[in-house]
């Protein structure tokens, strides 16, 4: 078998491992799923499962730091897009509730708070983010004090609407739940002005 055939292999072996962790997480958390249940949605064989990660905490961790790269991306995206910031932000909230509600693994985790390890995560990749935006601004170090702390108290009330959207199986429409983070988050960001 040449290089290029084992290559679409590996992804698409990949893809199918990552597809059944995403349709397993609507079923149970994500910390017990196995790689027998793994290899039996799939029809791969556990070693197969082990070319592929070490182990299922190192397939969640490496699903975590995509979604992450994903989602900072979808921010990225928005932002070259040039539109002001209200605009921006529900742009990209919609952007987000869109794709947790096709996630298993965000819509689990967000409404049992099941991974505390990458809320915190995103939490702290989100802070960073907004402290490296907000290095612009001038003033005192209060005023840039009370912005920091304006946007940590914008991001939790993030998480806990969409925690309960999500502990209601996303039945609002993700534009509706856009509308209202854009609402919540609207202080910290007018902040950076």
């Amino acid at each position: 078998m040449n290089d290029i055939s084992r290559d679409i292999r590996y992804r698409q072996t990949e893809e199918d491992l990552r597809d059944a962790f995403e349709l397993l997480c609507l079923k149970k958390d994500p910390a017990k799923i196995t790689v027998a249940e793994m290899a039996e949605r799939t029809g791969v064989t556990r070693s197969t499962f082990y070319n592929h990660y070490t182990d299922m905490p190192t397939l969640i961790m490496r699903i975590e730091d995509d979604i992450l790269d994903e989602i900072f991306s979808m921010l990225d995206r928005c932002r070259e897009e040039g539109m002001d910031d209200k605009k921006l932000v529900r742009s990209f909230l919609s952007a987000l509730c869109r794709y947790i509600r096709k996630s298993g693994y965000l819509v689990r985790t967000l409404s049992r708070l099941s991974s505390v390890r990458f809320i915190e995560k995103a939490l702290k990749r989100f802070r960073e983010y907004v402290l490296l935006d907000m290095s612009h601004i001038e003033g005192t170090p209060a005023r840039q004090q009370l912005g920091a702390y304006m946007m940590a108290g914008s991001i939790g009330g993030v998480v806990g609407i969409l925690h309960k959207w999500t502990v209601e199986n996303c039945e609002d429409s993700p534009e509706s739940v856009a509308r209202l983070l854009t609402d919540v988050l609207g202080s910290g960001f007018s902040s950076r002005s």
